[in-house]
């Protein structure tokens, strides 16, 4: 095998590999959303990161599931068997973090002063897309002031 073929090869299996992430991530927002009863205002697909992560240099995730939107309440969602985590807009602060390696975040502090990081990047080809952390901060932002 040249290194061509090797290029090509593992090229593909590259594509593939984020083909099924993809769709993996899109089949369990999907499933999240049907276990939702409340009416959503705003909902996406959102990565968690704890502050410990977040600090961290390589910025991996704890998790990531459905983030929504029900009046003045975030809730954020992993699995279809648990409690989502909640922050009541009336009680929390919100605000845009600094840009990470071009990702966009936001954090939602709790009265307590915890803090937790999202971010809804889509992977792309060249760049990652954090457009819909923007539009899920503005949807929040928004909800605040009303």
């Amino acid at each position: 095998m040249t290194v061509l073929e090797g290029a090509i090869i593992g090229g593909l299996i590259g594509v593939a590999v984020t083909i099924v992430t993809y769709a993996a991530k899109e089949s369990k927002y999907k499933k999240l959303l049907k276990t939702i009863t409340e009416p959503i205002e705003y909902s996406a697909l959102y990565h968690y990161a704890s502050f410990k992560r977040y600090k961290n240099s390589f910025k991996f995730f704890d998790s990531y599931g459905v983030l929504y939107l029900a009046g003045k309440i975030v809730y954020y969602k992993t699995s279809s068997s648990e409690t989502p985590i909640s922050f009541n807009l009336e009680e929390c602060s919100v605000q845009q973090e600094p840009d990470w390696r071009m990702l966009k975040w936001f954090s939602i502090s709790t009265p307590a002063g915890e803090k937790y990081y999202f971010n809804s990047n889509k992977m792309g080809g060249i760049k990652n897309n954090s457009g819909e952390t923007l539009r899920g901060l503005a949807a929040i932002k928004a909800k605040m002031t009303s």
